[in-house]
C-alpha cells in the first residue's frame, strides 16, 4: 500500500482471516523503482499486539519508538556485493565522471573542468 501509487485492501468474514490475506498480499505486492509503505505495513502486520487486537492510540508511537530509527527494510550481503561491484565498474568505465585519471592519459590532462589536482586525488581516494 502506497496511498500516492494505490491502496492494497483484504477482507474477510473475520479478523484473523483478514490478517493473513494482508500478509500474503504484502508480500507478493512489487512495486519498483520508488521506496513505499509496502516493508513498514509487512513489518506492522507481523507485530504480536496487532495479531492480539492489543493496540491502542498511542500503540504506533510507542512500537516506533522502540525501533529505535531502524530501518523496515535492512539490505542482505549480496546487495552489498552488487553495490560494490557497481563502484568498481563506475570508476574503470567511466573515470571522467568520478574525476579519477583516465588509463595511459596524465593526471592533469583528465581533471575535470574546474577540478584542482588536490581535489580529483580526493575523489578518486574516496573510491577505495
Amino acid at each position: 500500500y502506497d496511498p500516492m501509487i494505490s491502496k492494497l485492501i483484504a477482507w474477510s468474514e473475520d479478523r484473523p482471516t483478514a490478517v493473513a490475506r494482508m500478509q500474503r498480499a504484502l508480500r507478493e505486492y512489487v512495486v519498483t523503482g520508488i521506496k513505499t509503505t509496502v516493508p513498514f505495513f509487512t513489518w506492522l502486520f507481523d507485530q504480536p499486539a496487532f495479531h492480539q487486537s492489543a493496540f491502542h492510540t498511542t500503540y504506533l508511537d510507542e512500537i516506533l519508538k522502540a525501533r529505535n530509527g531502524r530501518p523496515f527494510v535492512e539490505p542482505d550481503s549480496s546487495a552489498e556485493d552488487v553495490a560494490i561491484v557497481a563502484a568498481a565498474l563506475q570508476a574503470v568505465l567511466a573515470p571522467r565522471a568520478t574525476g579519477a585519471p583516465r588509463a595511459g592519459v596524465p593526471a592533469s590532462d583528465s581533471q575535470p573542468a574546474g577540478a584542482t589536482r588536490w581535489k580529483t586525488r580526493a575523489r578518486s581516494e574516496a573510491l577505495r
